[in-house]
Order: structure tokens, then C-alpha cells, then sequence
């Protein structure tokens, strides 16, 4: 007997004035704003900031509590016309508390950059003379539309919730809810550390940017400037950033392939003392890339190294074409253990009689591995493949302390530039523009080889 919670599946007044509330919340919001103000030599200016375009300020942590609650309220809109009544009563409260609490912290901050900026202009346009340090605070009050859309989100929550008087609502609830119980905690963490930093970055890479002041919005200037002014320094970085990126990958990515492989090939056979080895080379993938790189630069020591006194070579290991040597070992030997856990669960699949047959045949051991051993290998190859070059793609750590910006830039990579133009030079806006063309490039290479993957798949 199938039973059916009438609360959450059939349309009644109550889910319409759901939905209106979380319309008006959207709405309101949209119209919302916050009054901030201070007092500098007896002169008192004030701003009117609107909630949208604080949205894209960047300017304290508490902002980050907006898209939160704007995306929480879109899910339970789309709950809602969905008939999802109890999952709509979910995300009505996530966005009606997370609204509340950017209300909340917002409001006690004392120096905010968004507020600063135009009030900094007010204070000048009345011909006060004035340091940053001279504004002890800012005065911050929201204006009546906010929490009319505070309490427009807890209408929609209220007006969301089921009736739990009988045994079969509560199950129903119990139902609806318990999967999200279980991605709850994943699905915060993705949206406050992935989805709202990418969108911010993508944002950030349209404006003139300097960390600490207000974003102005430039449009398409950085794009211009780093790919189309061959003079300007950043054209250079892009270049040079993103060749040596590639020459990494071309380098690194058929070794993070082949090595693991063979390893997990020696490993099948199960001989003696496999688990031991097994463990052995698993063991730097849980090591840090900080640690697992200052131990083989110390290896790779011109000075007191063991590698020259092993080859009984005065090469210096830190200067091209070594340094892509010494980088492409390092990573090699960091990835090999995950990549290599991988190819021996896809070994352990394949069925022994395959083997066995072919040995009845006549066939030898590379016949065996063309022919039985890659074909079954094939899914978790090309996963590891794909995988292997995105990973690549974001190389950073390995040559930043391998060589860093020495010998004329050549093992600089794109993320280097980066990372320090964004917080030593503080031009975050042309760094987040530079982020955004190494994505799209991560983005391109990765649909090709998913479109590979998917015309060789068999019918």
C-alpha cells in the first residue's frame, strides 16, 4: 500500500503563499540596501549601499553568507513548484537562517572597504582632508526592506512545514529529508568553497582589483591586455605561464600513467612481500606536496646532495633542462600511489579464465596484456588520464620551490604568476583573469578527451 503525504504532494493555498513569500524574498532582496555612515572633524556623510551590488564586493567574510542564502532560496523555490513541499521547508530555513546571520554580522562590523570607498568620496567631495586610519568605524543600519525579506524567508519556511499529526505525514517527512541529511554537510561546503569563490572569481576577473578596496568593474580590459598587448608585462607572464604549464603536463602526465601501471602489474602477480612493497609506494600520496619536494630538492642539492654523489656529477639539478627533470621526478613519485591503488582494483576485475584461455591459445604475455589486460583496463585508464591532466594542469608547488622565478623565468608556471601577482603585487583583478583562461583551457582539453572517451566507448 502506497501512502501519499497530501501535505507535501498536493497543491494547496498553503504552498502557493510558500511560494509567493520566497518570490517576495528574492524580490526584496533585490530592492534591498544598507545605510552605512560616519562622523570625521565634526562632518557627518552617509551612502546608501544597494544588497545586489554588495553581493559583488568581496569585501568581508559575512558577504559570503549572501549567495548562500539567495541559491538555498532558489532550490526551495523550485521545491516548491515542484510539490516538494518538505524539501522547500528545507532550504526556506537554511536561507532564512544564513540571511539572518549575514544581518546579523554585517551589521557589527565597524570597517568595511565597500562602505569605505563611497564614503571616502563623500568625505572628499565636503572638503575634508583625512588618512584611512583618521575612520575609527562606520555606522551600519539595514534599510526595512532587508527584514521584510528576512521575514518573507521565514514565512516561506513556516508556510513550507507539513503537518505531523499522524504517523505516515512524519514518515513521509522522514522520507523526503533523509537524503538530504546525508549530502547536507558536502553540499554546504561545496557551495561556500567552490561554487561562491568561482563565481566570485570569474566576477573578480572583470574588475580592477587591489584586495583591499572595492572591485571596479572593467569589462574586458584585462583580457585585452594580457592577450592582445605584446608589450604590456602580463602578456608576457600568460605566455610564458601557460607554455610552461603545458610542457609540464606533456612531460609529467605519461609517466603519472605508466608508472603506476607497472607497478600495480608487478604488484598482481602476488609474490612474496607484495603488501610490503604496496604500502611502500603508496606512502608518498599521503605525504604533503611541501614535505615530498624539500626532501628531494635536498637530494637534488648541487652542494650536498646524494643524486651527484651517486652519479659522481657536478650537474646542477635546479637549472634547465634538469630542473624539468628534478619537477617531473618529484610529481611522478607523489602521484604514483593513488593512481596505482586505482589500476589494481581495475586488475582484480578481470576475470583469471580470460587469462587462461588465452594461454590454451597460445598466446604470450604481451598478447595477453594487449589483448585482455588494457581492453579491461580501459575505463580506469582514461579516468586516470583525465584526471592526471587537470591535476597536472594546476601545477604549482613543485617548481615554486624547486626553482621558482630564477634562470630567466624558464620553469615558471601560470599559477606562479598568479599567486603572485594577486598577493605580492596585488593585482588580483588581472589574476583572476589569468585563473579564468588556464580554467578555460583545463575546461577544453578535459571536453576532449570526455568526447574521445565517449566515440571510443563500443556499442
Amino acid at each position: 500500500m502506497t501512502v501519499k503525504n497530501e501535505g507535501s504532494r498536493k497543491p494547496d493555498s498553503r504552498s502557493l503563499a510558500a511560494l509567493l513569500a520566497a518570490l517576495a524574498f528574492l524580490v526584496l532582496f533585490a530592492f534591498a540596501g544598507v545605510n552605512a555612515s560616519t562622523t570625521l572633524k565634526e562632518t557627518t556623510v552617509s551612502t546608501l549601499m544597494p544588497l545586489p551590488k554588495l553581493f559583488f564586493s568581496l569585501s568581508s567574510a559575512s558577504i559570503l553568507l549572501i549567495p548562500l542564502s539567495v541559491v538555498c532560496m532558489g532550490c526551495a523555490l523550485v521545491a516548491l513548484l515542484s510539490r516538494q513541499r518538505n524539501v522547500a521547508m528545507l532550504f526556506a530555513g537554511i536561507s532564512f537562517v544564513t540571511f539572518g546571520l549575514f544581518l546579523f554580522f554585517f551589521s557589527r562590523e565597524e570597517m568595511n572597504s565597500a562602505l569605505y570607498t563611497p564614503l571616502s568620496d563623500a568625505l572628499k567631495e565636503a572638503g575634508v582632508k583625512f588618512k584611512k586610519r583618521d575612520v575609527k568605524g562606520i555606522a551600519v543600519s539595514f534599510q526595512p526592506t532587508a527584514f521584510l525579506a528576512l521575514a518573507a524567508a521565514g514565512a516561506a519556511m513556516l508556510l513550507s512545514m507539513p503537518r505531523l499529526g499522524r504517523e505516515e505525514e512524519r514518515r513521509q517527512v522522514r522520507r523526503d529529508l533523509l537524503p538530504y541529511g546525508y549530502i547536507a554537510p558536502h553540499l554546504f561546503f561545496f557551495i561556500i568553497f567552490f561554487i561562491t569563490p568561482a563565481v566570485y572569481g570569474i566576477y573578480a576577473a572583470f574588475t580592477k582589483w587591489d584586495l583591499f578596496n572595492e572591485p571596479v568593474f572593467v569589462g574586458l580590459e584585462n583580457f585585452k591586455t594580457m592577450l592582445l598587448d605584446s608589450k604590456n608585462t602580463y602578456y608576457q607572464q600568460l605566455r610564458n605561464g601557460l607554455w610552461n604549464t603545458v610542457k609540464f603536463v606533456l612531460y609529467s602526465v605519461p609517466f603519472c600513467i605508466l608508472v603506476p601501471l607497472t607497478l600495480a602489474l608487478a604488484l598482481h602477480a602476488k609474490s612474496r612481500g607484495n603488501k610490503f612493497f604496496q604500502a611502500v609506494y603508496y606512502f608518498p600520496s599521503l605525504l604533503s606536496i611541501t614535505t615530498v619536494t624539500l626532501s628531494w630538492r635536498y637530494m637534488f642539492s648541487p652542494d650536498y646532495g646524494v643524486m651527484n654523489r651517486f652519479f659522481g656529477s657536478n650537474a646542477n639539478w635546479f637549472t634547465p633542462p634538469y630542473s624539468w627533470i628534478v619537477i617531473v621526478v618529484i610529481t611522478v613519485w607523489w602521484c604514483t600511489g593513488s593512481t596505482m591503488v586505482i589500476y589494481q582494483s581495475a586488475l582484480a576485475s578481470i576475470p583469471q579464465d580470460h587469462y587462461e584461455a588465452a594461454s590454451v591459445d597460445g598466446a604470450g604475455a604481451w598478447q595477453k596484456f594487449l589483448h585482455i589486460t588494457l581492453p579491461g583496463m580501459r575505463y580506469p585508464l582514461m579516468y586516470t588520464f583525465v584526471t592526471s591532466v587537470v591535476a597536472q594542469f594546476n601545477i604549482y608547488g613543485q617548481p615554486l620551490m624547486i626553482t621558482g622565478f630564477a634562470n630567466r623565468e624558464a620553469n615558471a608556471v601560470l599559477l606562479m604568476y598568479i599567486q603572485e601577482n594577486a598577493v605580492k603585487k596585488q593585482v588580483a583583478g588581472m589574476s583572476a583573469a589569468m585563473a579564468l583562461v588556464l580554467g578555460l583551457c583545463i575546461m577544453a582539453v578535459s571536453f576532449f578527451q570526455l568526447r574521445l572517451m565517449r566515440n571510443n566507448v563500443p556499442d
